[in-house]
């Protein structure tokens, strides 16, 4: 029982990162990365004397159910309705049902070239028999290439076509379904993050100098002590202190210079290339 318990466990933290999974075989032609995330599209429908909203999250090679309250565990998609009790306001909001598509449901990719009128590109992605109650769900996900001559503020935003209790059909519009060479890939921008690492990058050099000299100091000491020590003589620890603390101060002394030492081996700007050869 307890091994059993302990694959459930498992099973789940493995499932807890779910969502369309960017490394998908049939997703490696395309940049689904740059358009990771969780996603959200909503229809709101007046039902006096209550408003229902229906919200789908969909995640993108990231998981739901751990951000979104309400939604089964490993999610790829999630529908999730409200009964508003006040127009355009969820508080004391009523949950009536909550759809999952889980993400071990087997998937459907289909690539299209050239299709409909618009002769768009991108790729189709269909789930097939979700259960949801005694019910069995379907859902399509159209995910279109974006052209250079669209507005960018209308890309990356979901729109549902169809949820009648049976199937789902949502699509977007974004340059990441647009087929892409491995070396043209981009990754979502984090400039900030991007500045916290080059900070971290500079302060490396100072804590390495740092724990070197610590490294340095320690073993001195100890080995100092330990030779007195064998020697049978008495160990001064005053003196060894000032005398450790005289050879740091010329260490830190003497520290620009060998710096500048060393940069100058790195550029070649030593003080030889002033002086011709004889």
């Amino acid at each position: 029982m307890n091994y059993l318990y302990l694959v459930s466990v498992a099973l789940g933290f493995i499932g807890g990162v779910s969502g369309i999974d960017c490394g998908a075989k049939e997703l490696k032609d395309y940049n689904f990365e740059s358009f990771k995330g969780i996603h959200s599209v909503t229809k709101l429908k007046d039902t006096p004397p209550t408003q229902t909203n229906v919200t789908w999250y969909i995640g993108i090679c990231d998981t739901i159910s751990e951000k979104i309250e309400h939604c089964p565990k490993n999610s790829d998609l999630c529908g999730i309705t409200l009964i508003n009790l006040e127009k355009n306001s969820q508080k004391d909001a009523v949950v009536s049902e909550i759809v999952g598509f889980n993400t071990n449901l087997q998937k459907q990719y289909k690539p299209f070239t050239k299709d409909g009128d618009k002769k768009e590109d991108g790729i189709t992605i269909v789930y097939k028999g979700a259960n949801w109650g005694d019910n069995l769900v379907d859902a399509e996900l159209r995910f279109v290439c974006a052209s250079s001559s669209d507005n960018d503020k209308d890309l990356d935003k979901f729109e549902l076509h169809q949820w009648d209790d049976k199937r789902l059909k949502v699509s977007v519009k974004t340059k990441a379904a647009c087929i892409t060479d491995k070396k043209d890939k981009k990754k979502p921008d984090h400039k900030k993050d991007k500045d916290k690492v080059d900070n971290g990058e500079s302060w490396g050099w100072f804590t390495w100098i740092f724990i070197f000299l610590v490294l340095f100091l320690s073993i001195y000491i100890v080995g100092g002590a330990w030779f007195q020590y064998s020697k049978g003589n008495a160990i001064d620890f005053q003196s060894a202190l000032r005398e450790v603390l005289e050879n740091f101060v010329s260490l830190l002394r003497g520290l620009p210079s060998f710096v500048r030492e060393i940069i100058e081996k790195f550029t070649g700007n030593s003080n030889r290339g002033e002086y011709s050869a004889v």
